[in-house]
């Protein structure tokens, strides 16, 4: 019998219990998310004949496991509190699970980190920021060039970590059936504010540009809910939150496109065509991308899914693409948020450049310069000192939900908003909006002024052209 992995039995974070195990008149129950056992997967992809929990631990029966060697890879850039602390974490449970095969490598896009930061045997790679896809790149190729690994697994660095999700994913790679050695796993993402729901377990992105994830937004206390979670989706890409993949991609070759950051992930998946599962209990926590919104997003989020598109999706012309790139405009300009719909448009303006630009873009300055659209957020008693107005959650008005109110009835100053939940009518009748970030007591004010309006209107027609809509 091989062991599979042990028993997760202590929570890493406050109120995760039942992601553990569940109490019961009869004692303990540990089918829960991270001690779940995928049957149906087992008999389906790997060799295992027969499985056993005793001493703590998941023992199997598979004859000649394969060898799996695998190159973790993070990349970070400022986060130091977060990557020392995951560094560390996982640094410390390798050691003493001599078995599971790995080497740990941080891309540092900002330099600012040091190998005497690390354990000795971290590999410590300085690099520009050119950003995620950037940094993940260096790191694949320093694995390619270290050699030996079976699997690569990128992870972000502002993520929680429960080792337990190493040691049943490596092990269960070592189980595989010969023709589905190359699966890839796509580790589960779960909120970090509310740690035992999880955001998304894998994902679709079809033909006509349409984005699905699987999972969204269920409670894996529920037992109902892991069952749910286990079912087979037709997954085509997967997070790079976490992401296994067997090297076999980079060693060809197949690196990510430079995005910078937004898509990468997905256009690299759909580009080597990789089969990916999930499985209970392979996952981390992270926070709310909500919290990283700004232009510069907003930018790479147009640029780049333009790009995506134009690669991996049937008919996608350039009036399909001027199309979306107005819709989103529109959206923002509704909401006063010119700044954004500026960066909108420079992101359409780039896509148009085709990705030879990408490739000669130096992405560390475009970044900076991009970032000069993204707004100053102030605190609540800056917003007051300001304004005469301190923002609360019952002070969002009118309400989003609502969809239509008399015109008298609307906000001729100041309207307030959720930036997560608003609606474009709420900002209809205002002359200012302050635009909330509830969970961080912070928010930032925009003006309506078709001055404003009409400058973005002039940069585009001015040394740039939109094509015809015909």
């Amino acid at each position: 019998m091989l062991k599979w992995f042990d028993l997760a039995t202590k929570p890493r974070l406050e109120g995760t219990e039942g992601l553990y195990f569940r109490r019961t008149e009869q004692g303990l129950d540990f089918n829960t998310y991270f001690n779940y056992i995928p049957y149906e997967k087992l008999k389906k992809y790997t060799k295992v004949s027969d499985v056993r929990t005793e001493n703590n631990s998941v023992f199997v029966e598979c004859e000649d496991p394969a060898k799996v060697s695998c190159a973790i890879i993070f990349c970070t850039y400022k986060r130091e509190q977060y990557i020392l602390k995951n560094v560390r974490y996982l640094s410390q449970n390798l050691k003493l699970h001599s078995e599971l095969n790995c080497k740990i490598i941080v891309v540092d896009n900002a330099k600012t980190l040091s190998q005497s930061d690390f354990p000795e045997e971290v590999i410590l790679i300085p690099n520009v920021n050119n950003g995620g896809s950037g940094g993940f790149r260096k790191g694949m190729e320093a694995a390619c060039e270290i050699g030996g690994f079976t699997h690569i697994l990128l992870m972000d660095d502002d993520v929680e970590i429960e080792f337990v999700s190493i040691q049943k994913l490596l092990n269960f790679l070592k189980f595989l059936k010969p023709e589905c050695s190359d699966i890839s796993v796509a580790g589960s993402m779960l909120f970090m504010d509310k740690p035992t729901y999880q955001f998304e377990a894998g994902g679709h992105f079809s033909e006509n540009g349409k984005q699905k994830g699987f999972g969204h937004y269920i409670d894996l206390t529920q037992e109902k809910n892991l069952f749910l979670n286990e079912q087979e989706n037709d997954i085509n890409y997967g997070g790079w939150w976490f992401m296994c993949m067997p090297s076999k991609y980079a060693e060809q070759g197949q690196f990510p496109l430079p995005f910078f950051m937004k898509y990468d992930d997905v256009e690299y998946a759909l580009r080597c065509k990789q089969k990916i599962i999930t499985l209970n209990g392979v996952g981390i926590w992270h926070e709310k991308f909500e919290s990283k919104y700004n232009s510069a997003a907003e930018y790479y989020n147009t640029r780049n899914y333009l790009h995506l598109c134009s690669l991996h999706c049937k008919g996608f012309t350039p009036k399909k693409a001027l199309k979306f790139a107005k819709k989103q405009m529109k959206a923002k300009q509704k909401r006063q948020q010119y700044q954004m719909a500026q960066a909108v448009q420079q992101g359409y303006e780039d896509y148009l450049k085709g990705l030879d630009y990408l490739q000669t873009l130096d992405a560390e300055q475009n970044h900076k310069e991009i970032s000069k659209l993204n707004y100053k957020y102030l605190t609540y008693d800056e917003i007051e000192n300001q304004c005469g107005i301190r923002p609360a959650d019952n002070t969002f008005y009118p309400p989003p939900w609502i969809k239509k109110l008399p015109l008298a009835l609307l906000p001729k100053k100041y309207v307030l908003t959720d930036i997560f939940y608003d609606k474009p009518i709420q900002y209809f009748a205002a002359k200012y909006a302050i635009h909330c970030d509830s969970k961080n007591n912070r928010g930032y004010i925009t003006e309506k002024r078709l001055a404003k309006q009409k400058n973005i209107k002039e940069r585009s027609d001015n040394g740039f052209k939109f094509p015809n809509d015909s």
